[in-house]
């Protein structure tokens, strides 16, 4: 692509690939999408570029495209965010994406749903308490900009990023706290502190390259970050800075306090030793001095002598000492910035804002930089007691720990990496039983997939090995001298992390038998095997995994634990990482202005056509075509994400959305089926409310199907109503807000019903019901003309025409419909009489705001009838009068 700008294609170029580089060093899963917006010193918008990351198809190779786009209109549209907030100028939008957006957008997914609660349609796109779509719940918004020379000229290059897959507290940190979020740190460092500045702007060489400010690679820079978040840190504790008083600054300072401090250097010390040959683990917990030592927040173990406090520096001490600590038991060692206190537990009642940061050690050269801090809990369980006279009410404090940071030798991590249950099952049948029925093999999947959970929680390391049953017997005949046998049997899983803190793998067959622990793989080393960047671990398994494939094809699946937490699940499935980039990008098009449907559906059909492909990716897709109204195309993504994940579990809002997308395909008695998923869903039973209304909704829609059968039209709306019943009584028993929509559809329920009764009492029952259920519709909805109408229809029913005509002007004066309209004039041509009535109940809602123009004028031309039917009859009486006297 050509730009406007002088070789800004380039600038763009390196501060994607490097940003990415970084992120994905401090989370794989990490995703970014790129719009760079060019202003020139006049501040006008010049160009407008989409970055992204593109997939070649049936290639395992990725590069970078660049799209110019209209306006900075279609970056909104595809962002979605609303452009009435977020202004035209870079601190326009800045503001937007740190103080209004993260809670903006709950706010407008909040009123998306509420706004479908009281469609005509009935149906909830998800439980108003959270309606956040998946994108949605792991992606942040960052804005940052480069002053860029192109020419003599200088450019302001505004980039808007959106970094997707990012954890919720890691996202949570982002916004709320941005002062002790380390993502925030990097982003921010980077666009001020990675690019050499020439005359105050970036300027690209002949090379096409721009210098870099202290010749750092991705891995330096993280590092470097790392050093300056922890001295940053240590200046909060330095300071006794609150916790409650940090979070207004979204912009990370640079100071050279915290190059000075060295907090990190004593910590990596520390993690690099080991006592007795045993790798360290335990905790520090670091307050401020004066928290310490003048209150009672602390209860000591062990104290030391002011004299004899351990300075950080000393790494051996404090190594040895780590052995006396205990996380689970909440006992810790004691220390400022500097130094050790003592061994001791915490009050945390006592905490009241201070800063408290414990530091985890979690095996050689890996720790954890955890925030603690304590929040009373809003639940019920508080208790009154009265002492001397004075009423005390209590309740349980919870202790919050959110890790700021895991370092991994040296290395920033954010985030869990790699393993799931799902994708190992997967791997697993596709191995093992590819043909085979899930019910035939479920239980020997989950058994070994709780085995492997098990082996993760080897603090060293390990490797668990799995072949069929035959191929375990003829391998430990072949590894007897390099392996402990054992009779092959089941091993009661909790005892795993013991039996695998041996050097080698612990060896089973797909029956979950375990055949030998202590295992030394062997196998051929080739030329493409393996990968000179990882551990002897990784490479012998997959030696050994090619061995075997060698051997006759003989399956094995080998789980690799490494001592810094990450999970390698080898065979390797084949382009997985081309499969998600090919996932977000599909995301990327659907959200495009004018997407490219033939590239966009050659690209779907490569992920609809895989057996590899995992179903969160497919159940993204298909929340993304959801909530852009295309339905067909998401029942799609959802019923081949079903299949995929096979009858593993799957979260009840998946179920709730392709309900959603049937109901509005009018498929009602697929999307009941839908819905009865979600309710029966026991793991999360959050939204079940909106699960029993919208099969309520599909109940009655499905009920005026079948019309013209008598029988099964009052059993389904039968059935309406008594899910609706429950969706309102358990929004009553969780103190939630009351559905409209919940309301309304009983109503039309009832109103349905009583078409049906010949008994006068029970139809009059159920109009009163249904009258019920509309009045209380229009208390949480007053300006909804539907409520208004229904009620109309059922007054109507019952003779009572004064309040049939009242929500008949109601409902017009709300919004003007030719059916009110007609409606209306019906009535009052049939009883003049209530020509005044109506004039008056207008004039009474009307106040100062007239009405639609077609209900002033149908009630002036009836009050002028009714003034022209007045004077006849006046004149009429007069005519009477002179009659009478001449006689």
């Amino acid at each position: 692509m050509q730009t406007k700008v002088n070789k800004l294609e380039i600038l763009n170029k390196l501060v994607y690939d490097n940003l990415a580089r970084m992120l994905k060093k401090l989370n794989k899963r990490i995703h970014i999408k790129m719009y760079a917006l060019v202003y020139d010193k006049k501040q006008s918008l010049v160009e407008t570029i989409r970055v992204k990351k593109t997939v070649a198809n049936g290639e395992n190779s990725t590069s970078i495209s660049q799209d110019a786009l209209h306006s900075i209109a279609n970056v909104y549209a595809e962002l979605k965010v609303d452009p009435a907030y977020t202004g035209s100028t870079y601190d326009d939008f800045k503001n937007y994406v740190n103080r209004i957006w993260y809670k903006q957008y709950r706010q407008t997914d909040t009123i998306k749903s509420q706004s479908k609660t009281t469609s005509l349609s009935g149906i909830e796109g998800e439980h108003t308490e959270s309606v956040e779509s998946h994108m949605n719940d792991t992606r942040i918004l960052y804005v940052n900009r480069i002053p860029f020379q192109s020419g003599k000229s200088t450019f302001f290059v505004v980039y808007i990023l959106e970094v997707r897959n990012i954890e919720q507290e890691t996202r949570q940190l982002f916004y709320t706290k941005p002062e002790i979020s380390f993502l925030r740190m990097l982003m921010d460092y980077f666009f001020s502190d990675f690019f050499d500045l020439t005359n105050n702007a970036v300027k690209i060489k002949k090379d096409n390259i721009i210098t870099r400010k202290y010749n750092e690679d991705s891995t330096q820079f993280n590092r470097r970050l790392t050093r300056l978040f922890f001295g940053k840190m240590q200046s909060y504790l330095q300071n006794n800075s609150k916790f409650d008083e940090l979070g207004s600054i979204f912009d990370h300072e640079q100071r050279n306090q915290y190059y000075v401090n060295n907090l990190l250097e004593k910590m990596d010390d520390i993690s690099n030793l080991t006592y007795e040959s045993s790798s360290p683990f335990g905790s520090i917990l670091f307050i401020n001095k004066d928290v310490i030592e003048q209150q009672s927040i602390i209860r000591f173990t062990i104290t030391f002598t002011k004299e004899d406090r351990i300075g950080l520096e000393d790494a051996k001490r404090i190594r040895k000492l780590l052995e006396l600590t205990n996380v689970d038991k909440d006992l810790y060692l004691i220390s400022d910035e500097k130094e050790i206190y003592g061994l001791g537990e915490v009050n945390w009642n006592l905490q009241k804002g201070a800063l408290a940061l414990r530091l985890d050690f979690t095996g050689l050269s890996k720790y954890n930089l955890v925030l603690v801090r304590t929040e009373a809990e809003t639940a019920i369980g508080g208790k009154l007691f009265i002492e001397d006279e004075k009423k005390y009410y209590s309740s349980n404090l919870s202790l919050i720990e959110t890790r700021l940071l895991s370092v991994s030798f040296k290395n920033p991590r954010l985030g869990e990496e790699g393993y799931s249950s799902e994708k190992f099952k997967h791997l697993l049948k596709k191995i093992f039983w590819e043909q085979v029925d899930y019910d035939q093999i479920k239980h020997k999947m989950e058994s070994l997939d709780y085995i492997v959970r098990k082996a993760r929680e080897q603090k060293h390391g390990t490797m668990v090995v799995i072949t069929e049953p035959l191929t375990a017997k003829q391998e430990m005949s072949k590894l007897s001298k390099q392996s402990t046998l054992i009779e092959p049997g089941i091993i009661n899983p909790e005892y795993i992390k013991f039996l695998t803190s041996i050097d080698g793998a612990i060896y089973f067959d797909t029956d979950a038998n375990c055949h030998a622990i202590g295992v030394i793989l062997d196998g051929i080393a080739k030329e493409y095997i393996g990968d000179a960047s990882r551990g002897a671990r990784y490479n012998s398994a997959h030696r050994y995994l090619y061995k075997l494939k060698d051997d006759e094809h003989k399956k094995c699946v080998i789980v690799i634990i490494s001592e810094d937490g990450m999970v390698d699940l080898i065979p390797e499935s084949e382009h997985e990482d081309m499969l998600l980039a090919l996932a977000e990008e599909i995301i990327d098009m659907i959200y495009e202005e004018t997407p490219d449907g033939e590239k966009l559906k050659e690209k779907e059909d490569i992920l609809l056509q895989s057996k590899i492909v995992d179903s969160d990716w497919l159940f993204n897709i298909a929340e993304v075509y959801y909530e852009n109204d295309e339905y067909e195309r998401a029942i799609d993504f959802f019923e081949y994400g079903n299949e995929r994940a096979e009858k593993s579990y799957i979260p009840p809002q998946y179920y709730n959305l392709l309900g959603n997308c049937y109901y509005y395909d009018q498929r009602y008695e697929d999307s009941i089926n839908m819905y009865r998923l979600a309710i029966e869903d026991k793991v999360n039973n959050k939204g079940k409310q909106s699960y029993l209304g919208n099969i309520g909704s599909s109940y009655l829609s499905f009920a005026l199907e079948l019309k013209n059968d008598k029988n099964d039209y009052k059993k389904e709306l039968t059935e309406a109503i008594d899910w609706l019943s429950q969706a309102i009584e358990l929004e009553r028993t969780l103190f939630s807000r009351l559905s409209t929509r919940n309301f309304y559809t009983r109503g039309r329920s009832y109103l349905e019903l009583s078409d049906l009764e010949e008994n006068q009492e029970k139809k009059t029952l159920l109009l009163t019901h249904s009258i019920e259920d509309y009045s209380q519709a229009i208390a949480l909805d007053p300006e909804n003309h539907n409520w208004y109408w229904s009620r109309y229809c059922c007054y109507i029913r019952l003779g009572k025409v004064k309040e049939g005509i009242e929500d008949l002007i109601q409902a017009e004066y709300i919004k003007h419909h030719d059916m009110h309209i007609n409606s209306l004039s019906r009535l009052l041509d049939k009883q003049p009489d209530l020509i005044t009535l109506s004039i008056e109940f207008y004039e009474k809602i009307a106040g100062q705001k007239e009405g639609p123009l077609e209900l002033v004028e149908l009630l002036t031309k009836f009050m002028a009838m009714a003034e022209a039917s007045k004077h006849a009859d006046v004149a009429v009486g007069n005519s009477s009068d002179t009659d009478e006297s001449k006689n």
